[in-house]
């Protein structure tokens, strides 16, 4: 469930924490940025779990005096994004997924509430896919940048 409502009719996507980077000052790949001019098409959402993984890139790479930087990063994906709630059966759905498929916790969470939620999952992790449909999973809703490019 999300903490906003969709009031839009712009088709709705799930990103993952390479997404949020970003607006944390945390370079990524070019295929990044070029998929993020394009989420003006699109409603965004994340979850909380995302946000502390990206946490754990910056307390890596950001000096703490640089934290008013993160600080205006934060407030701008809150102010900006959609926050989805994460159900119970999504929280177990991704430790199945931990065991059967994808040794990343914060994927199968993703991949899990992408299923749940009927949003499709943008990634840039092919590794994701491949395990997922490795493991029999339907991976229908997982989305590289090239898909929305």
């Amino acid at each position: 469930m999300s903490s906003k409502k969709n009031t839009s009719s712009k088709p709705r996507l799930l990103i993952d924490t390479s997404f949020l980077l970003p607006a944390l000052g945390i370079d990524v790949e070019e295929e990044v940025y070029k998929a993020i001019a394009k989420f003006r098409n699109f409603e965004i959402y994340y979850i909380e779990a995302s946000l502390i993984e990206a946490m754990w890139s910056i307390i890596k790479r950001v000096r703490i005096e640089d934290r008013k930087i993160i600080r205006k990063g934060l407030e701008g994906i809150r102010d900006t994004y959609h926050k989805l709630d994460l159900p119970m059966s999504a929280l177990l759905k991704a430790w199945e997924i931990y065991k059967n498929a994808h040794r990343d916790y914060i994927d199968a969470l993703l991949y899990s509430v992408s299923i749940l939620e009927g949003i499709p999952l943008l990634t840039i992790d092919k590794t994701l896919k491949r395990n997922l449909e490795k493991a029999n999973y339907p991976t229908d809703n997982v989305l590289f940048p090239s898909d929305i490019i």
